[in-house]
């Protein structure tokens, strides 16, 4: 999948280059200064460059490094050859050229992407669900999962921040999808008034998503309102704002309801539109405001599923001061599902690189234990983590530019202190 991205990336770059290699050889015949050509298509680049921000930074990133070593390096050719009063191939001026527009399309990509990054957090989810680690980063095949939970039935007891048991009747882990999904229905459920129960289209759930609407986002849509409802939980430590202690919840759907609402013209299995309920113990919990904002934007531009979850989690353990995680109680939370450790470790570190390069963490630290195994990795929180405590003004992307040039029932048991 990664190749293939990088090949859309490369191919979209050459046809907007293709582009704007006409207007730039119309104005270079007008003998215009080069500072005066550059100022004349910069709108075109910044409308190039927004057709790249369907694509990740980190890809991004990687194409911008590739492609500046290869300019770089054909203009060293170039000039070493006209010191030695070489004749030069005019196609190899022209690919130059192509290479320098490509080169600028992706430093503003680049550049609108940390506009993008920096939205003010206004996607909410509620805390528990985060600190209990209902979603994890890992998970195997549908082929190994029938193999592995023959009875459909995937039952699970989670051993992360805070134990959670995890049922679920379809036969799947929830994963980061479903977190975009249920923190869309979260943000639907303040914008209709936070009733227990609503309903919304499916054009709605993609938009509070920050997704492009699409034949296939629909059907995974679809697919992940059944495995949320179809998930069972029992928090071992739910906490309620106001209340003294934390405590042991019974076994509960998070989204107690589902309906699929039939229109006129769909089939069966095919509806774009639902009805949901939130069980009463997320329902009071929201309502009493215990809940995080995450930037879905960011949240969609991270590149590994760790680094999504792990983004949502330093949110929840910043606001509570935290900055240090244990790397097997990390691993469990995040219910990464392989046996070797040391593949496991890796994975973590790279998702703590890919943090630090989005300016989420300004640092990180692994601390080694007994036999220089890594036993914690501690981090400063970076400019994108401090954003959820803050409210910046927001900058617009889109900002004002010249036209481009034309051509819950509470058990008493297990009572803990919070």
């Amino acid at each position: 999948m990664e190749e293939k991205d990088m090949k859309a990336i490369r191919s979209t770059l050459r046809q907007e280059s293709l582009n704007i290699i006409q207007v730039f050889t119309q104005l270079k015949k007008m003998n215009l200064q080069h500072d005066d050509i550059e100022e004349r298509i910069a709108p075109n680049i910044h409308q190039s460059a927004k057709k790249m921000l369907r694509h990740k930074t980190l890809q991004l990133s990687m194409e911008f490094t590739s492609l500046g070593h290869e300019y770089n390096q054909l203009t060293r050719q170039i000039n070493d050859e006209e010191r030695k009063k070489i004749d030069i191939d005019q196609h190899r001026y022209l690919q130059q050229t192509i290479l320098e527009l490509e080169y600028k399309m992706l430093e503003k990509a680049l550049e609108l992407k940390k506009i993008e990054n920096r939205k003010v957090p206004d996607t909410p989810i509620e805390a528990n669900l985060i600190e209990h680690g209902l979603f994890g980063a890992g998970s195997h095949s549908k082929a190994v999962m029938k193999k592995k939970y023959p009875s459909g039935m995937v039952q699970q007891t989670r051993t992360g921040f805070r134990h959670l048991f995890y049922q679920n009747a379809n036969g799947v882990f929830l994963g980061t999808f479903d977190v975009r999904v249920l923190a869309g229905l979260t943000k639907l459920y303040f914008e209709k008034g936070m009733n227990q129960q609503f309903s919304f289209q499916f054009n709605e759930l993609v938009h509070a998503m920050d997704t492009e609407p699409s034949g296939r986002v629909y059907l995974d849509l679809y697919d992940s309102l059944l495995n949320l409802s179809r998930t069972q939980i029992i928090m071992e430590e739910y906490y309620l704002p106001g209340n003294k202690v934390r405590q042991r919840t019974i076994l509960y759907h998070p989204i107690d309801t589902l309906e699929f609402i039939l229109r006129e013209g769909e089939e069966p299995g095919k509806e774009r539109a639902a009805s949901v309920s939130f069980h009463s113990f997320i329902n009071r919990s929201l309502q009493a405001g215990n809940l995080h904002h995450m930037n879905v934007v960011l949240f969609n531009d991270f590149h590994k599923p760790i680094t999504k979850l792990l983004y949502v989690n330093m949110i929840n353990s910043c606001a509570q001061n935290i900055t240090s995680f244990h790397v097997d109680t990390l691993s469990q939370h995040l219910n990464l599902q392989t046996e070797n450790r040391s593949l496991v470790v890796s994975g973590i570190i790279e998702a703590f690189q890919e943090l630090q390069q989005m300016d989420v963490i300004d640092s990180y630290e692994i601390v080694y234990g007994p036999k220089k195994s890594i036993q914690y990795i501690n981090f400063v929180p970076g400019d994108l983590l401090q954003l959820q405590n803050k409210f910046p003004i927001q900058i617009n992307s889109d900002e004002e530019i010249k036209e481009p040039l034309q051509l819950f029932l509470i058990n008493n048991k297990d009572q803990q202190p919070i």
